[in-house]
């Protein structure tokens, strides 16, 4: 039932708004660089081996999706952490600087319940809705991240961390090209599921 309490609270909101007011998408994404086998066509009997890597390294995304307007805004760092979170908080400020009142829906990682993320809210236009635990399927931006692993990691091999970091930077740098197929696969509703 919490689910279908924020559902209708969002409803109500984008309803609501006001034209100096946006409503954004944020997560965290933590692509390691390996293979991900996510569909293969082997013929019965045989051996099929495919390239992978260690694992070991990964790229650390924190970003915003707006589900009107198909905007992504990211911020790659060695960590997502309170420090780097505030910093990202910032940048979207400045990029929706004509807006008065910004309402980012978050999930509950600890960086944004973190207590210097809260004080910096205190005095911010930036306003953090919590979903629900467990709540993913609400979160739109959660969609943009498989858009990612179908588009970019799922069934590739990259020799180097540079070149895999490099592709998924440029998915991101290169999203204004392939709106429409971000738009309809994200789409701009929340998924209930029965509970």
């Amino acid at each position: 039932m919490a689910q279908e309490k924020f559902y209708n609270e969002y409803e109500e909101l984008k309803n609501n708004l006001e034209d100096d007011e946006e409503i954004l998408f944020m997560d965290g994404v933590h692509p390691q660089h390996n293979s991900t086998c996510a569909s293969a066509w082997i013929e019965k009997g045989k051996t099929k081996t495919i390239k992978s890597n260690t694992g070991r390294r990964r790229i650390n995304i924190n970003g915003v999706y707006n589900a009107d307007s198909q905007e992504i805004l990211i911020n790659e760092s060695e960590t997502i952490n309170a420090e780097t979170t505030i910093d990202f908080l910032i940048e979207i400020e400045k990029y929706y600087q004509n807006k008065s009142r910004i309402i980012i829906i978050v999930d509950n990682a600890r960086y944004y319940k973190n207590k210097k993320v809260t004080e910096h809210l205190e005095t911010s236009k930036i306003e953090f809705w919590f979903l629900p635990p467990y709540s993913p399927n609400l979160n739109l931006i959660e969609r943009l991240w498989k858009l990612l692993r179908k588009n970019v990691i799922n069934n590739k091999y990259y020799e180097t961390f540079k070149k895999f970091k490099n592709s998924i930077l440029d998915f991101f740098k290169n999203s204004g090209s392939y709106k429409e197929e971000i738009a309809n696969f994200i789409g701009k509703k929340m998924q209930l599921f029965d509970q």
